[in-house]
């Protein structure tokens, strides 16, 4: 029963992160979809390319995950950690930079338009339609930004229904302004259309942050802490090498197609970058998740949920991607049909796209949640080398197959590459064990020291109340065998009988789908309790602060608590309930 509770209490945080993270970029993505499928049936070939040619600058605006995954991955840390008042700094200072940076970088393009496009290889007529493009969307740059940082913490708060309502606002609000924006003002209105999205999602998502008993907020109790902004921006470099690679691999596959291929080539390249945008949610979406709880898991110094959380990612991870492949692969014909109604050659190549890319899926999931896990214990060469080289890659295998080899050479790019990184990573594992052992653990590449050893730990589950007396006694008898005195483990115990209790009490609702799951550990002289379910919402800290001294006689056990733990911690990821008491 203990381990059932705690794989399925990670299995519930981790698809509910997954989904979150998925319908994210879908939205993001399904704006892009939805704009080419306008662009493609009302303006045509050379608007298409036009859109195409931007490319490169959606990517460069991708530098913002460099401070969000960061940040994503350190909030996970320090909450792990209980250095919960760290959080708000860090959310604060990240914020303000992106405001600034993001801000400048909208201005710059609709004031140098015309030398970006140019820069950006635009010529003719594709020219002139990519600089009335940039002026429509430059002014959504900084509430797309913003948006993603929110999205991407919203977990953090509990704040999954708000992320959701703000994702139907960004995909209404682009449908919406496409409609009506596309007709009088050209590929300009569909700029403008993603101006708007943007704009609404954010007025939907920042409510959500001005609530001062959340874990991140706008109250900037803890003022702002630029060293911590720092540590984020390192464990966030991959995502800048990321976004290197990207760059380079989309200016060799313009620069290939165009002159090998010819326009309709890359007309269908931006295609493939919207559908893949799109379809790569979901290893994006299982990779980001898994790097929320393993920032989380590995500031506990929890190795079996660490482990756990790997298996569960893989296996959702494989069979989700595998799903996406063959749907795309069944209907590549219509698709190609859809984006290109009118252009039978076209068509033709579209349809080899559809069935040769989305291969890569399944490999690029598996890739990078390995990559994930080593970003989580800050083994930052290796992911910082492989996150470049990744791309990077592929941009030079299409540059030097596709005049030997056609377009198929660009379409199957991503699964050959995909496939030599993860041979690339199981040598390094290979090489690091000394030994061919290919399993879990040994990919994870742990430390030994790294986690509780079995005699410095105790997990056990809760689901009744027969189950509180039976924790306490287990903590009072776990603390005893560690040479704590007899009333300390006594207080210890009642410490953990009446938060489980508070649990039971208070959250479950007589489901079999609701668990708590207890893990005590000593490590480093101090005693850890963290208490984790997936009842409701329930903040024990308010409890405390609610005491009222003329009435000593009430709430006795939770006053026993917060005298005797020398710190509480609480918060709510993706709806789990953590709280963790330090003695």
């Amino acid at each position: 029963m203990e381990g059932k509770s705690r794989k399925e209490l990670i299995k519930g945080a981790f698809c509910r992160l997954m989904i979150n993270n998925m319908l994210l970029v879908v939205a993001i993505c399904a704006c892009g979809l939805i704009d080419n499928l306008f662009i493609g049936r009302v303006l045509g070939k050379d608007a298409l390319a036009a859109v195409s040619f931007f490319s490169p600058v959606t990517v460069a605006i991708g530098i913002c995950y460099v401070l969000i995954l960061g940040t994503q991955v350190l909030t996970g840390n320090l909450a792990g950690k209980g250095e919960i008042k760290k959080v708000n700094s860090l959310f604060a200072g990240v914020f303000v930079i992106l405001a600034i940076v993001f801000t400048v970088f909208s201005v710059c393009c609709m004031v140098f338009n015309r030398g970006l496009a140019s820069l950006l290889g635009a010529d003719g007529k594709p020219f002139d339609l990519l600089c009335e493009y940039i002026n429509g969307y430059a002014p959504g740059i900084l509430p797309q930004v913003l948006t993603s940082m929110l999205m991407a913490l919203c977990p953090f708060n509990n704040e999954i229904k708000r992320s959701y309502c703000a994702i139907g606002a960004m995909v209404a609000g682009n449908v919406l302004g496409d409609w009506l924006l596309i007709e009088s003002g050209g590929i300009f209105g569909v700029g403008l259309a993603s101006t708007i999205s943007s704009l609404a999602a954010l007025l939907v998502l920042l409510p959500g942050f001005f609530k001062k008993d959340k874990l991140l907020s706008f109250s900037f109790r803890e003022g702002v802490d630029f060293r911590l902004v720092l540590r984020a921006a390192a464990r966030g470099l991959p995502s800048l090498m990321l976004t290197i690679g990207v760059i380079i691999k989309n200016y060799c596959f313009n620069y290939s197609l165009n002159h090998y291929v010819g326009t309709a080539g890359v007309a269908v390249a931006g295609i493939m970058a919207t559908v893949s945008a799109m379809t790569g949610a979901v290893p994006s979406g299982c990779s980001n998740a898994y790097s929320a709880l393993a920032g989380i898991y590995f500031g506990e110094e929890d190795r079996e949920s660490l482990i756990d959380l790997t298996r569960i990612a893989m296996r959702i991870g494989v069979i989700s991607c595998a799903a996406v492949t063959g749907l795309i692969m069944v209907f590549s014909s219509p698709l190609s049909r859809a984006f290109v109604p009118n252009d039978s050659s076209v068509q033709a190549l579209a349809q080899r796209m559809f069935l040769l890319t989305f291969t890569y899926l399944v490999p690029n999931v598996i890739f990078n949640i390995l990559l994930q896990a080593y970003r989580a214990q800050s083994r930052m060469l290796l992911v910082n080398i492989m996150s470049f080289a990744e791309t990077t890659v592929i941009g030079l295998f299409s540059l030097f197959a596709i005049p030997s080899f056609g377009a198929d050479a660009a379409w199957i790019s991503n699964f050959v590459v995909d496939v030599l990184c993860i041979i690339v990573v199981l040598i390094s594992v290979i090489c690091y064990h000394k030994r061919f052992d290919l399993s879990v653990p040994a990919l994870l590449k742990l430390s030994d020291d790294f986690g509780a050893k079995a005699n410095e730990y105790l997990t056990f589950s809760a689901v009744c109340m027969n189950d509180v007396t039976e924790a306490s006694k287990k903590v009072i008898e776990f603390c005893l065998k560690h040479d704590y005195p007899p009333k300390t483990s006594n207080l210890v115990g009642l410490c953990v009988e009446e938060m489980t209790a508070n649990v039971l009490k208070h959250g479950f609702e007589g489901s079999d789908n609701y668990y708590a799951d207890i893990r005590v550990v000593l490590r480093n002289g101090g005693l850890t309790v963290r208490i984790r379910d997936n009842c409701r919402e329930f903040d024990p800290r308010k409890r405390i602060d609610l005491f009222d001294p003329t009435h000593p006689e009430t709430n006795i056990g939770i006053r026993i608590v917060s005298k005797t733990a020398r710190q509480i911690d609480y918060y709510n990821n993706a709806g789990i309930n953590t709280v963790i008491m330090k003695f």
